[in-house]
C-alpha cells in the first residue's frame, strides 16, 4: 500500500504537457476521476502497458485492459488519465510518443520541475516505475500499485461509476486578439482566458507574460468547457 493511501493528492505544477489536454492535479481540480501514471521511454515494462497488440504470460508486464483502452473505455466519463516522465529530453520524448501515435491515446506530460517525484512519487514510497495512482472524485489518492495488476482496472471500474457523464463540448470564444491589444484588458482578464483553457500561467510574474502565453496556446485555436 501507498504511504500517501486515504491522503488528499498534494499539488502537482510545472508540467510540461507534449500531448492532449493540460490536467490539473492537487487538492483544488474540479471532479473527476484521475489516473497518474509514472513511466519513462526507456522502461520496457512501461510501454507495454500501453501498446496495442503486445501479450505476456507474465501480468506485471502486460494487462489486457491497458492505458489506452481504458481510456477510450471511459471516454464519456470525466475519467482522465496522464502519463508521466522525469526525463530531461524533450524532444525524444516527443519523437516518442508521436511514434506511439493512438497507442498512446492520453494526456502526456513531462515532469520538467520535478514537482512531480518530489510531492507524489517520492512521498508515496513508490520504488519503480510503471507506477500508477488512482485519485477519486475527491482528489483523493484511492490505490497505488502496477497499472498492470488486477486490481488496478477493478478499482477503476469502481471510481468510474461515480465520475459523471460528459456533456457534448461547449466551444469557447476564439481569441484572435493581438498581443498589443490583450495588453489593454485588465490581468484578472486575461488570467480568466487561460483558466477557462487549463493553461497553467503560476509562473507568468508579469502582465506581459500573460498576454505573450494567450497568443502562444490560444490564438486561433478552439478551445472547449470543462
Amino acid at each position: 500500500m501507498s504511504n500517501l493511501t486515504g491522503q488528499v493528492i498534494p499539488s502537482v505544477s510545472g508540467l510540461t504537457f507534449i500531448k492532449g489536454d493540460e490536467v490539473p492535479i492537487g487538492p483544488s481540480a474540479e471532479k473527476r476521476v484521475l489516473v497518474v501514471e509514472f513511466w519513462a521511454t526507456w522502461c520496457g515494462p512501461c510501454r507495454q502497458v500501453f501498446p496495442v497488440g503486445l501479450e505476456s504470460t507474465d501480468p506485471l508486464l502486460w494487462h489486457p485492459q491497458h492505458l489506452s483502452d481504458l481510456q477510450r473505455r471511459y471516454s464519456d466519463k470525466h475519467v482522465y488519465f496522464v502519463g508521466i516522465t522525469d526525463e530531461k529530453d524533450e524532444a525524444k520524448i516527443k519523437t516518442f510518443v508521436e511514434s506511439q501515435g493512438q497507442n498512446m491515446s492520453y494526456s502526456v506530460a513531462i515532469d520538467s520541475k520535478g514537482e512531480a517525484r518530489a510531492n507524489l512519487f517520492g512521498p508515496s514510497g513508490a520504488r519503480g516505475i510503471p507506477h500508477a495512482f488512482l485519485i477519486d472524485v475527491n482528489n483523493k489518492i484511492v490505490w497505488a500499485g502496477h497499472p498492470g495488476e488486477p486490481e488496478f482496472e477493478s478499482k477503476l471500474a469502481e471510481l468510474a461509476k461515480s465520475a459523471g457523464p460528459k456533456r457534448a463540448p461547449q466551444p469557447l470564444p476564439i481569441i484572435t486578439a493581438s498581443y498589443e491589444e490583450l495588453m489593454t484588458k485588465p490581468v484578472k482578464e486575461l488570467k480568466l482566458i487561460l483558466t477557462e483553457r487549463r493553461i497553467p500561467h503560476a509562473d507568468c510574474v508579469e502582465k506581459g507574460d500573460l498576454a505573450k502565453r494567450i497568443v502562444e496556446r490560444c490564438a486561433n485555436i478552439t478551445y472547449y468547457k470543462d
